[in-house]
């Protein structure tokens, strides 16, 4: 594998495919008067996995690099927004932006092939 195949991976999906679902999810918009913190969860996950933010959506913790973080801490967020959306504790729209973030980020890894 060469040097840029690598740099054009995020997580288990080509970099144009995380792009190309970012795009769409902001193309979609949200429905009136419903604000969906399942959404933002997913598009703030989206553009933390492409490096466009260094903290990640549920735990803030800073990506390795500037292209984003790697596999290894895209699988660890995915399980820790699990967590939080599954923690009955936590405000439900926290819960709800926790679960955006997890279905992102699982389709990012390829552990779903869901695409939020």
């Amino acid at each position: 594998m060469t040097s840029h195949e690598v740099t054009s991976r995020v997580g288990a999906r080509s970099r144009e495919q995380v792009e190309s679902a970012l795009a769409r999810l902001e193309y979609i918009g949200e429905t009136p008067f419903e604000p969906s913190p399942t959404r933002h969860g997913s598009l703030d996950a989206y553009h933390w996995a492409l490096g466009h933010g260094r903290l990640a959506p549920v735990t803030a913790s800073v990506a390795s690099g500037p292209e984003g973080p790697c596999p290894a801490q895209l699988a660890a967020e995915q399980q820790a927004a699990q967590v939080r959306h599954l923690d009955l504790r936590v405000d439900p729209a926290q819960r709800e932006y926790a679960r955006g973030a997890h279905d992102a980020l699982a389709w990012v890894c390829a552990r779903s092939d869901v695409q939020p």
